[in-house]
């Protein structure tokens, strides 16, 4: 099996005998010639970018790659890119969509040999009800202008959604807002007279977004929801979306997700990240998932240079981790909510090496809360299925790694349960 060698590792190793048949099929021609041998390689969806998916698959090295979305029982060709190194990337393959939130893509690449190389993978983009984003003045003089704003927060366009006005006392006008196909913003303009708290509402696909603008003096202005981050490696990915459908307008998820990161990992983003992030958001909760693809050695303030996953190396990650919860704690005003990882099929060094130093982390930063997701998942070790409400269940991606799509959906529920206690 050909592993990558770059900053992908959030991949699947095996698909679904039925995809399999089907793109062999594709490339071995008309009906009744001999398939070529197969092997899984690594292939991933990348939707960490608003709007988009792009498709990365590893170990084809300058044979073409045909990309594919599969949808029912049928394989549509989205193109075909040619690499001459391990990986082989189309970049915006497809835009995400608001009837269909789970993608299913496939891709197949001839290799030397007579050999096939194919891969699946699946991802789970935001829903519609976080997709548009109404922004209105908190507070006005009677005759000033004002504008209010509608924003595509996926960048797509192609939307009509539509824009109610309440005034105090008075009767709701509604009228579309039509953004054209690529355009990401909607502006228009208010001039409030009767003093008293307007009401906006945006609705779209049975969705809705309500604003207020406080008119006059004495006039409260209602707070906008909170900004809840949602950062972390590949193991943050889909729980992030999830995250935004649960909360709903009780808060405002901001995802920050960076596949293949890791802190001990050199020349890694989390050393200055989380100060970066805090600045510009302020958010009022971080919800975090990182370290499956951690195990680099490190260098210590002292410069001994530690392997994993013993005590020293243990030590310096707790260090690091810990001056990051500090960070996102923001001197006492925000949340910290750091998942813990779920044991992955294999080899569980890292794993627990990576929590065990959350946990001792955590002991030293007060209001940060360490959620368990790796007893909730894996109590007495890795497991593929579950027992759930009654029934058992699949919660593992076939990488062995990360949360299938259900799983993402309770790790998601359980982390808003957490928020929502106080």
């Amino acid at each position: 099996m050909s592993r990558p060698g770059t900053r992908w590792s959030a991949v699947i190793t095996a698909l679904f005998v039925a995809v399999v048949v089907a793109v062999a099929a594709a490339h071995a021609g008309a009906q009744g010639y001999p398939r070529p041998p197969v092997e899984v390689h690594f292939f991933a969806a990348d939707a960490t970018q608003a709007g988009v998916i792009s498709l990365h698959f590893f170990g084809a090295f300058g044979a073409p790659v045909t990309f594919y979305e599969r949808i029912g029982g049928k394989l549509v060709k989205l193109g075909a890119r040619t690499s001459t190194s391990d990986e082989t990337i189309m970049r915006d393959a497809v835009t995400w969509r608001c009837d269909r939130l789970v993608r299913h893509f496939a891709a197949s690449a001839p290799l030397a040999g007579g050999r096939l190389a194919i891969g699946e993978y699946s991802v789970r983009t935001s829903s519609c009800a976080t997709r548009l984003e109404l922004v209105v003045p908190r507070r006005l003089g009677p005759g000033a202008l004002g504008r209010i704003s509608v924003v595509d927060r996926w960048g797509n366009g192609n939307v009509t959604p539509q824009l109610c006005i309440t005034p105090p006392r008075g009767k709701r006008a509604c009228d579309e807002v039509r953004l054209r196909r690529a355009v990401s913003a909607a502006t228009r303009r208010l001039r409030p007279r009767a003093t008293g708290r307007w009401r906006v509402e945006l609705r779209f696909r049975g969705h809705r977004v309500r604003r207020s603008i406080a008119v006059g003096a004495g006039i409260g202005a209602t707070a906008p929801p909170p900004v809840v981050l949602a950062t972390g490696d590949s193991t943050m990915q889909g729980i992030d979306t999830f995250l935004a459908d649960e909360l709903g307008d009780g808060a405002k998820v901001v995802s920050d997700v960076r596949p293949a990161t890791g802190i001990s990992k050199p020349l890694g983003p989390w050393g200055t990240l989380a100060r970066s992030q805090t600045r510009r958001q302020r958010q009022a909760a971080t919800v975090i998932s990182v370290g499956i693809v951690d195990g680099f050695a490190m260098t210590t303030t002292a410069g001994v240079r530690v392997e994993c996953c013993g005590a020293a190396w243990i030590a310096e990650y707790t260090q690091r981790v810990r001056a990051m919860m500090t960070t996102y704690r923001r001197g006492g005003r925000a949340r910290v909510l750091w998942l813990t990882l779920p044991l992955p099929r294999g080899s569980r060094a890292v794993a627990d090496a990576v929590n065990l130093a959350v946990l001792q982390a955590a002991k030293a930063v007060a209001g940060v809360e360490v959620l368990r997701l790796d007893r909730f998942f894996t109590p007495t070790g890795f497991r593929e299925t579950m027992p759930y409400r009654g029934g058992v269940i699949d919660v593992r991606e076939e990488d062995g790694i990360h949360l299938n799509i259900t799983g993402q959906v309770i790790a998601a529920r359980i982390v808003a349960g957490a928020l929502r206690q106080r």
